[in-house]
């Protein structure tokens, strides 16, 4: 087979001067920045809000976001498929006319028997899949064979009904390790899953983190097979003389750019997420990287091939097929009416886990010490703060949010909003090196564990990430407070959930949290703020939890990851499609 070219840069040219229709499309961008002003919205691209503060105080960035979210999720609901046969045609539809694969019906089954919601809602599945439809039967079955042998891995093996397991994994050395790959087996079995699905094998990293990571020239050459509806050909030569992160983005990517010492655009001095997917697409944003414990300081080895993994996380770059992780689970939580709750600040309590604490890391930088760093109240610096209507709606002159800008001291600030602190004592550093006992000096450490009842009495809450995704985002939500979220891993749960309906979505680097903050709790005093819709959204992210976030919501997902994958390891995939008849519909 002939190699295949990447169409992620047509010219072919990595420092092509910018052309005509380049800059045409920049003006056009102008244009429309101009005409977003005039209507009172402030632009976006690429997943970010940019604050135009030249809009006057009545056209706050969160008023645009969260209108506009209301009408996405209500139009999410009301679309989704009431019918096994709608079902198959919205799958069609979503996959270029590709049939859903065999046992469909079986799953539409357990869906309508259970009330799973959003049945339509699985691109995530796809977006997963799609490397791997490059691969034939038996290539795929051969990496499997491979994967099977890899070091700290469990597998689960589904013949004729029945699941085994086994691993490569030591107990003594990974705590946690074997309820990981049990809880997996459990959750399937609960539903009576294996007695429909059909014969596959799966294997899984036990750590928390990701392991796929391939060049973009080899991702593109993936894609473009299947495209052309070929398998591709294992034995072609793949590029790597790109190194690093850089290496798993196009060409003409910011990412690429920023390797090669390129100027690239800085984020907005003022932003919001409007898009999580785009917004943590690290191409796209690669100052991303050294802020992130999961990237920082990490040269990923950039590997010859796709590996046929699943995993409990990955980032935008990594190729793992991402699982459900069944870890930390609840299925109910006491709760407190919000006018009950008797503190108004945010708050977030956890170790310093998201990266290893030492001289030869930039540990300092990682998501969970930013953050301490920089809501603790002897943080240094002047801090502006985007002011609300409610904040000036005793002025007679409608003024910008420029004009009514609050400057505030950023450290009286933090201790006036924010609870934000490490709990215990410092974990994951080196003592040799003395990096330990600068966490304990440099960073306030709770000694006191907080239970769960005094959380409750906040009304809200902050979720960042640990090693890899947070595993604690169901119960906060389920404890009915409002939930402000930072992460950059996408998860099993991100197309069925609307940030800025059920939840407050944050940016990576903390540039927005007093902004967003404040939207909702008022100013330092408590004043202004849009407290109505701060208990609107917890309820709706408490009802969400208990509705969208089961057990057998879990099951849903993963069993339709297991019948695609199944089809994808059987020797003839056309055999395994689904086909439709009248009376499988429930």
């Amino acid at each position: 087979m002939e190699k295949k070219t990447s169409n992620s840069n047509p010219t072919g040219r990595a420092n092509a001067p910018l052309s005509s229709k380049s800059k045409s499309k920049s003006k056009k961008q102008q244009r429309v920045k101009s005409s977003a002003s005039k209507n009172n919205l402030h632009p976006i691209s690429k997943g970010v809000l940019a604050v135009d503060t030249s809009l006057p105080v009545t056209a706050h960035p969160i008023v645009q976001l969260a209108e506009h979210a209301r009408k996405e999720w209500d139009s999410k609901v009301a679309r989704q498929s009431k019918t096994l046969l709608q079902a198959v045609n919205e799958y069609k539809k979503r996959n270029r006319g590709r049939a859903p694969p065999r046992g469909f019906d079986k799953w539409w089954k357990l869906v309508k028997e259970h009330d799973v919601q959003l049945p339509d809602e699985y691109d995530q599945i796809n977006a997963d899949l799609a490397l791997f439809r490059a691969l034939s039967p038996s290539e795929l079955n051969h990496r499997i064979d491979d994967a099977l042998e890899y070091a700290d891995t469990f597998h689960l093996i589904l013949d004729d009904g029945e699941i085994s397991t086994g691993g490569t994994f030591s107990d003594a050395e990974i705590e946690g390790a074997r309820d990981r790959m049990s809880g997996q087996v459990d959750l399937l079995e609960e539903f009576g899953i294996p007695a429909w699905m059909p014969d596959f094998r799966a294997v899984f990293g036990v750590h928390d983190t990701p392991m796929g990571f391939i060049g973009a020239d080899h991702r593109s050459d993936l894609l473009n097979a299947v495209e052309d509806d070929e398998y591709y050909d294992p034995s072609e030569e793949l590029d790597v003389s790109v190194r690093g992160w850089a290496a798993g983005c196009a060409p003409g990517s910011a990412m690429r750019k920023a390797a090669r010492g390129l100027d690239i655009a800085k984020p907005p001095k003022k932003s919001f997420v409007a898009d999580i997917s785009a917004n943590t697409d690290l191409c796209s944003h690669p100052h991303l990287i050294d802020i992130h414990g999961i990237t920082a300081g990490k040269a990923p080895n950039v590997a010859g091939r796709l590996e046929a993994m699943f995993s409990l996380s990955k980032t935008s770059l990594h190729t793992d097929v991402l699982a459900v992780p069944v870890e930390q689970w609840v299925e109910s939580l006491p709760s407190i009416e919000w006018s009950e709750r008797n503190n108004s600040k945010l708050l977030w309590r956890g170790s310093n886990t998201g990266v290893y604490h030492s001289s030869a890391t930039p540990w300092r930088e990682s998501h969970r010490t930013r953050l301490v760093r920089t809501t603790n109240k002897y943080a240094d610096g002047e801090i502006d703060i985007l002011p609300t209507p409610a904040m000036v709606a005793s002025e007679k002159k409608v003024p910008t949010l420029q004009e009514a800008m609050q400057h505030l001291h950023k450290g009286t600030a933090n201790a006036r909003l924010f609870d934000i602190s490490f709990a215990g004592r410092p974990i994951q550093c080196e003592v040799s090196d003395g990096t330990c006992r600068e966490l304990a000096e440099e960073y306030d450490f709770k000694t006191t564990l907080m239970t769960f009842e005094e959380a409750l009495e906040y009304k809200y809450v902050l979720d960042v990430d640990g090693n890899s995704w947070s595993a604690r985002t169901q119960r906060l939500l389920m404890g009915g407070s409002l939930l402000f979220k930072s992460s950059i891993n996408p998860e099993w749960w991100s197309d069925r959930i609307q940030p800025w309906v059920h939840y407050v979505p944050i940016n990576i680097d903390y540039s927005d949290l007093h902004d967003a903050f404040t939207y909702f709790h008022g100013d330092v005093r408590g004043v202004g703020g849009n407290t109505e819709l701060a208990e609107r959204m917890a309820k709706e992210g408490q009802k969400w939890a208990k509705t969208h976030w089961r057990r057998v919501d879990m099951a849903a997902y993963m069993s339709r990851l297991y019948l695609e994958w199944a089809r994808l390891v059987a020797p003839n995939r056309r055999s395994m499609d689904f086909v439709y008849h009248e009376s499988m519909e429930v």
